[in-house]
């Protein structure tokens, strides 16, 4: 509910998902009007399918009142109470970004240390995939809170990874003198904290050449980053699709080239990796773009399914706290 789309994405996502995936079951919040037609989706795998029926759903363009006013009756509060609850080991939203990050810290709380949670998510690069964070849940931060969000990227990195992450911080250059005031105080915190694995600054253009593990960055910064990336991938495979097909002779031998592209689309296609890790809310919840169809909502789906089974809560709260202990205090600023 809430996605751009309808819930008929979801319903057409989780049927195929659970085709292929027998040892999952699903929680899918609706409201009343659409409960009939989601009991109609599921009949061969009921079993591995519950319906919650709720009074409200959260739209797109509510305004903070209207999202406070709907509030716990809403289907998103539903299911972030089923992870709560230990009924669920995580939780999937295509709704309003602004209202998930306030329900989450609502029931699920935050990690001890953390203010606000960040959207992260894993882009594919040269060498390695990079787990950039904030994507847009804080379009202002300060230096504390990307030092925050340095912290609980390098610690998921590591929770995921045995290897100790390369963590760095986005910025206009790599100069020192470079950046704003906050990036500059940042990037002071971050040298003290994490020394051996913070290796300064980067520029846009290192985005995808693989070195780093995690890049950190305010919301604003980090959403025009990834839409642009989103959007030069995909213009780029239309462009590789019409330079192949436009020729009669390589229409003749698309059983050659079109194996290639196929692997290039897997790698690159926005629409595989269109889910984000709410970071920072002590639980595993993702969020797709509201505008996405069955199929990136269902890679979603195994986006989220791969996280939640590696999530560890106690390895990532300890090491999270180990960095913690290394920020530097008042007095030694």
């Amino acid at each position: 509910m809430g996605g751009d789309l309808g819930p008929r994405v979801a319903f057409k996502a989780c049927r195929k998902f659970l085709r292929f995936r027998r040892d999952v079951r699903l929680t899918i919040a609706v409201t009343a009007d659409f409960a009939q037609e989601a009991e109609s989706w599921f009949p061969p795998r009921r079993s591995r399918v519950s319906i919650l029926v709720c009074d409200s759903f959260i739209e797109m363009n509510d305004k903070p009142a209207q999202m406070l006013r709907k509030g716990l009756s809403s289907t998103m509060a539903a299911v972030l109470r089923e992870f709560q609850e230990g009924r669920a080991q995580g939780v999937l939203s295509i709704g309003n970004t602004g209202a998930l990050m306030v329900l989450s810290r609502q029931l699920l709380g935050m990690y001890p240390g953390m203010d606000r949670p960040a959207l992260a998510t894993m882009l594919p690069t040269r060498n390695k995939p990079l787990l950039m964070l904030d994507l847009g849940a804080n379009l202002s931060v300060d230096s504390s809170q990307l030092v925050q969000f340095a912290c609980i990227g390098a610690a998921w990195s590591m929770v995921l990874n045995t290897e100790q992450p390369k963590v760095g911080l986005l910025n206009v250059g790599r100069e020192s003198g470079k950046g704003t005031d906050c990036v500059k105080d940042a990037d002071q915190q971050l040298r003290q904290m994490m020394p051996d694995i913070y290796t300064g600054f980067y520029e846009g253009n290192d985005l995808y050449q693989g070195e780093l593990d995690v890049l950190v960055t305010d919301g604003f910064a980090g959403n025009i980053t990834l839409k642009a990336s989103e959007g030069l991938s995909n213009w780029l495979l239309e462009l590789l699709q019409q330079e192949f097909r436009q020729h009669w002779l390589m229409k003749w031998f698309a059983w050659l080239w079109l194996p290639a592209v196929r692997r290039i689309e897997r790698r690159v296609s926005p629409a595989r990796h269109g889910g984000a890790m709410l970071l920072g809310v002590n639980g595993v919840v993702v969020k797709t773009h509201g505008n996405s169809d069955a199929r990136a909502f269902r890679y979603a789906l195994k986006y989220l399914h791969e996280k939640a089974a590696r999530f560890d809560g106690d390895k990532l709260a300890g090491i999270l706290s180990g960095f913690q202990q290394k920020l530097p205090s008042s007095a030694d600023a």
